[in-house]
């Protein structure tokens, strides 16, 4: 028998030969490491037998699929180990999720299960998972699954197995005299896992409808190896100091009212003046690459997202409401139809395209209660929409360009790791296939002439159209999904736009909509926790505080902060009573970049000393040394604060 392999090399088995087998005769390193494998496409498990001629690809624990496997097969661990510890609880689903997985139970009455039972959950997974017991699947009938889990007594199990169709392979896996039903793939052996760690847990309903059962969920993590999990488990302790929202109130940038204005920040002065620096910053780059700034109502009449499209896809999504006439006005949720509507005003040229509006356009959602997070899932958001209108032979310069945009602006801002991923068509989409066919080629080619590398996502495009959506790693690992590149045929056709070709006939212009950081609370969180707090000195709020060591140099001091000041520097003064070492470890505490000390020796020599918030002390330097300092410092970033000179 022969298969091939992803390299389009082949091999010659035996006619039984399982996918194990194939990663024995490659190498005893591969067969040690893998933990499924992919017959044609479909990930399979590692004792499944191959067909002939067929392609496979071996899945190893060293590959994001591998990990995912190890999670879910942990998951079926946990729940044999909470059903072993806690007779009488029922488990229903165990999926993964970002870098962990969990399981929702349900404890026989009287039961509890909390954080305080997780020595002995994990004692008891470990136990499992040293008896090296093989992860046997079993394919059974429908009615032979509802037989099965009925006689065990779950009656979750048999509800998901009665919804199945009647049709198709159910699946059965099993530990040693433990079973749960599941897709798979799982890995051959307990002894494959063990790097595990349970997290937390929390509250669910079943079928997420609070009028069922309630259930546990316990939240854990896996990984391939002990140094990964610990690797995993230190970053996590990393993004507890980082979190945005302990550094939001300890460095008085924001606060949340939840009780009058849930997902919605209400900035301090210093958090309004990080977030107009950043909107600032973008302007600049807007700028460079020919967008002119527009301003867009706040509520419009729901005629607008109905002629979009939006009114029918994300109408629950929208706040909407009726005036004293009856009619429905929605609060935006996105700018794109109104930049088609201001489009439309006077007739448009070739020779007016590309035509590049850019806003700052405040949008709100309804997103549910229950997803709101600090700056990072609001309802009220503030997106640096941008949206292009060219001719469809200007399509892959705008898309290239778009592209060079975003990857100057990650790279400025600290972020030096980006992934591209091509997001193509959902099921639930608008349009000709022959249009997404167009679209989608568009911006395949613009990617290659960008000599990106970058990921297909199949299926997660807007229903409007393809997009590039890009993903940044922060300082710690962790990866952020932030700016977008959507291409659009169906909204200009929607609202029947067009623009004077040279021939004189009327054309439809292709509509690509673009951002860079996307929502700005959102990459403010993110920038935030990447940066620790500690901003470049570009974007500290406040960039310098001139502190005295006693009351006798107040007015020189009061003279440097002022000649700072006037020359665009964002300056703070504190001339209180305190002893030295109180104002530096307040200066420090709220994350200064600089602190610049005034004592008896700088009053005398018109001098200061600038000391940074690591405690490195600058040598004695005149403020307009210092000014010069600043400016180097700050780079491409001096001046893009508005206060300014």
């Amino acid at each position: 028998m022969q298969v091939f392999l992803p390299d389009g090399s082949s091999r010659s088995l035996s006619s039984a030969a399982t996918v194990l087998d194939l990663a024995a005769s490659i190498g005893s390193g591969l067969a040690k490491s893998a933990v499924a494998g992919k017959i044609n496409g479909q990930a399979v498990d590692l004792d499944t037998v191959l067909p002939q001629g067929a392609k496979v690809e071996i899945i190893t624990d060293r590959s994001k699929e591998g990990i995912d496997i190890i999670r879910h097969s942990t998951a079926h661990i946990m729940a044999m180990a909470i059903q072993e510890l806690f007779p009488g609880t029922q488990i229903t689903i165990g999926p993964v999720v970002e870098n962990q997985f969990y399981y929702d139970v349900y404890p026989k009455e009287g039961t509890k299960i909390g954080t305080n039972d997780f020595p002995l959950i994990e004692k008891k997974m470990q136990e499992i998972v040293a008896k090296n017991i093989p992860v046997k699947r079993r394919v059974v009938s429908k009615a032979e699954a509802v037989d099965h889990f009925t006689k065990l007594g779950e009656k979750f199990k048999v509800e998901i197995v009665e919804a199945l169709p009647e049709t198709g392979e159910i699946k059965i896996y099993g530990i040693g005299d433990w079973d749960d039903l599941c897709r798979g793939p799982h890995v051959s052996t307990t002894s494959k896992l063990g790097a595990f760690k349970l997290m937390s847990v929390a509250g669910a309903y079943w079928r997420a409808n609070k009028d069922n059962e309630q259930l546990v969920r316990i939240y854990g993590t896996a990984w391939a190896n002990k140094k990964d999990l610990d690797a995993y488990l230190n970053m996590l302790e990393e993004a507890k100091k980082r979190d945005h929202v302990l550094l939001g109130r300890q460095l008085n940038l924001f606060t949340l009212m939840s009780d009058i204005a849930p997902g919605a920040a209400f900035f301090f002065p210093n958090g309004a003046k990080l977030f107009n620096l950043l909107q600032n910053y973008i302007r600049v780059k807007w700028a460079k690459f020919g967008f002119q700034e527009i301003q867009s109502p706040q509520v419009m009449n729901v005629n607008l997202w109905k002629v979009s499209g939006h009114y029918d896809n994300y109408r629950e999504d929208m706040y909407v409401f009726n005036d004293d006439h009856g009619d429905e006005f929605g609060i935006k949720p996105m700018s794109c139809p109104a930049h088609v509507r201001m489009f439309m005003v006077g007739q448009k040229s070739y020779r007016d395209l590309p035509l590049r509006y850019g806003e700052f356009g405040v949008v709100h959602r309804n997103e549910l209660s229950g997803t709101l997070h600090g700056l990072t899932r609001v309802r009220r958001i503030t997106q640096d929409d941008g949206h292009i209108f060219c001719m469809l032979g200007q399509v892959q310069a705008e898309i290239v360009s778009a592209l060079q945009f975003v990857k100057e602006a990650y790279a400025e801002l600290g972020f030096n790791e980006v992934i591209y991923m091509l997001s193509t068509r959902p099921e639930n989409r608008m349009g000709a296939e022959e249009v997404w066919d167009i679209a989608e080629k568009a911006l395949e080619d613009s990617l290659k002439q960008a000599d990106a590398r970058y990921q297909i996502n199949p299926g997660d495009g807007a229903f409007y159209g393809p997009k590039i959506d890009f993903k940044v790693k922060d300082a710690i690992g962790r990866m952020h999904q932030c700016a977008t590149i959507q291409l659009d045929f169906m909204m200009p056709m929607r609202f029947g736009i067009s623009y004077q070709a040279a021939n004189n006939t009327q054309e439809t212009p292709v509509m690509i909509h673009r951002a860079v950081l996307g929502s700005v609370e959102r990459f403010m969180g993110i920038f935030i926790e990447h940066c620790a707090g500690h901003f470049p000195l570009g974007f500290a709020p406040i960039q310098c505080r001139v502190v005295t060591v006693t009351e006798a140099q107040e007015e020189y001091a009061y003279k440097v902060s002022q000649f700072l000041k006037s020359n665009g520097v964002r300056v703070e003064t504190d001339f209180s009573n305190d002893k030295l070492g109180a104002k530096i470890r307040d200066a420090q505490l709220l994350k200064i970049p600089y602190m610049l000390v005034i004592g008896d020796k700088e009053s005398q020599t018109n001098t200061l000393t600038a000391r940074y918030r690591d405690g490195k002390n600058l040598a004695p330097m005149s403020p307009e040394d210092f000014l010069s300092h600043v400016k180097n410092e700050c780079g491409s970033f001096w001046g893009i604060d508005t206060n300014q000179k």
